[in-house]
């Protein structure tokens, strides 16, 4: 009877339930979320991070700066801006979102046609005739245009991302925005490459914004006018690579790459979908906390080590004592009973890691 008291697999099966109760616990409390159980031990192992640009490094509320029009165009800038607020009040993304704002008399579009991480189509009916209107990257605008791009719509900021937009045969505008980088973006970044994890970012933007923001970051890794499955396949290409890829995101264009990583995290007011796809939502947007989230990870991990190595001690030592008859079965059962508290205690210490700085990062 003290043999079988003994062998029962209580402090075992709690060694790693118990960790990931108390770590995930201390998660929340600080405003990360986790949705899937795997995120956590997947989050101890990853060795490459990927940032999404809008909405993730940056705060995601754009300000329309500048709307360049066409010299000799018969519209004016305030119906330029009913139309492409009207365009672009079907679309989640941060940049259609400011420019939907410019009118407070929106065009009415029917046939609309959202294609992720490139733009939006619709058609109108205007003075008795029916015209299709494109806005949103310059390439997919181009599509019905199909003619050459008047270098007269170029802004001297060209770090600003650019919103294009015209109808059949005809360049309209190009809309500038300029979009704030968040406070402690460079502070997380540093704080990830002082823990020895690669950092890459990765935007559908043009290019000089997107090197505008990883100079400023200290990102030596970015990709710029990638569409989602581009993003998908730089994931996939670092994972035969043999890393363990990260992805945050926020926007409905990130679900794919957010799916297809090892482990995700969506911002906090990211869309739907993103949040849907990621196995980690960041409440508090605060991006300090995913470093912390790392830190937390690994510690969890060392934990279940210890309660499983624990766990095996104590039953190499006691099962030939219980076996010899020098442990009667009350001595058993207290004897399990401690073993699994103790387990549950060791895990319980995850729920009172610190918050993780740049200092704690660089001394550990």
């Amino acid at each position: 009877l003290s043999v079988l008291v003994i062998t029962c697999p209580c402090a075992l099966s709690l060694a790693t339930p118990a960790a990931l109760t108390a770590a995930t616990g201390n998660l929340t409390e600080k405003g990360v979320l986790t949705t899937r159980g795997h995120a956590l031990e997947t989050l101890a192992k990853i060795t490459h991070i990927i940032f999404d640009k809008t909405g993730t490094l940056t705060h995601g509320m754009p300000k329309v700066t500048e709307t360049r029009l066409l010299t000799g165009i018969s519209l004016t800038q305030s119906e330029i801006h009913a139309l492409a607020a009207g365009l672009e009040a079907s679309s989640e993304h941060p940049l259609a979102q400011s420019i939907s704002h410019l009118s407070q008399e929106p065009a009415e579009f029917q046939e609309i046609k959202i294609e992720s991480g490139r733009g939006v189509e619709g058609v109108i009916n205007m003075d008795a005739k029916r015209k299709k209107y494109r806005i949103g990257s310059q390439s997919f605008v181009a599509e019905i245009v199909k003619t050459d791009f008047p270098p007269e719509l170029l802004a001297s900021k060209s770090s600003e991302s650019s919103v294009f937009f015209a109808t059949e045969n005809q360049w309209l505008a190009v809309f500038y925005c300029h979009d704030e980088i968040r406070e402690e973006s460079s502070e997380t970044i540093q704080m990830l490459q002082a823990m020895h994890i690669k950092v890459s970012l990765l935007s559908g933007d043009n290019l000089q914004t997107v090197k505008r923001v990883a100079d400023k970051l200290g990102i030596k890794q970015a990709r710029a006018g990638l569409l989602p499955a581009d993003k998908l396949d730089y994931v996939q290409q670092l994972q035969t690579q043999g890393e363990v890829v990260a992805m945050i995101g926020d926007g409905v264009n990130d679900a794919p790459v957010l799916a297809g990583a090892n482990v995700s995290v969506a911002m906090g007011h990211g869309s739907q979908l993103a949040q849907a796809s990621a196995d980690m939502i960041l409440l508090s947007e605060n991006l300090t906390l995913l470093p912390a989230s790392i830190k937390l990870s690994k510690r969890m991990q060392a934990v279940v080590h210890q309660n499983f190595a624990w766990a095996i001690l104590y039953n190499i030592v006691a099962i030939p004592i219980a076996a010899m008859g020098l442990i009667s079965p009350w001595m058993a059962a207290i004897g399990m009973s401690m073993s699994s508290l103790l387990v549950v205690l060791n895990a319980l210490r995850l729920k009172n890691v610190p918050r993780v700085n740049k200092r704690t990062i660089t001394s550990s």
